[in-house]
């Protein structure tokens, strides 16, 4: 039990220096910093490692108690202190990991976007032309490049 207590806890830890590193990310995408965004990638990669590495320690100490859920295995146990402090771990952890989420999601939006305006420019500067797909009908595939410029009016 308190080995599952320490997991928990280290992983309350990592998961909010995580937290921190996805927000900071996130301020760097925003101002287009791509070194200062590599960077805290290269810190995030570390505590990535920490966390996933908990979760096997974890996950083979459940596996000992013969225990699938740790949830719902929590909420079978009488009352206790140590069912307190591991639920409020818990609900600590998702509440975290929630916020991660949505941070993360925002994060790939900034990411996508950027790419896309990459691409766009780089049709621009390579006067890339669109294929037959683009053709006039009636066209049968005749030309192999009709000669209109391939812009994404969305950027």
């Amino acid at each position: 039990m308190k080995d599952i207590i320490d997991i928990l806890r280290q992983q309350l830890i990592l998961c909010r220096r995580l937290l921190e590193l996805a927000q900071a990310q996130k301020i760097e995408l925003v101002k287009t910093d791509a070194v200062a965004a590599r960077k805290l990638t290269s810190e995030i990669e570390p505590v990535m490692a920490d966390i996933n590495s908990l979760e096997k320690r974890k996950e083979e100490l459940l596996t000992d108690l013969k225990v699938d859920n740790l949830s719902a295995w929590v909420a079978k146990m009488p009352a206790s202190p140590e069912k307190e402090v591991i639920s409020t771990l818990l609900s600590k952890q998702e509440n975290v990991l929630q916020d991660l989420k949505a941070v993360n999601s925002a994060n790939m939006q900034y990411l996508d976007r950027h790419t896309k305006f990459i691409d766009y420019n780089i049709n621009v500067m390579t006067q890339t032309s669109a294929g037959v797909t683009y053709g006039t009908p009636g066209d049968d595939g005749g030309m192999p490049v009709q000669g209109r410029k391939m812009f994404e009016a969305g950027v």
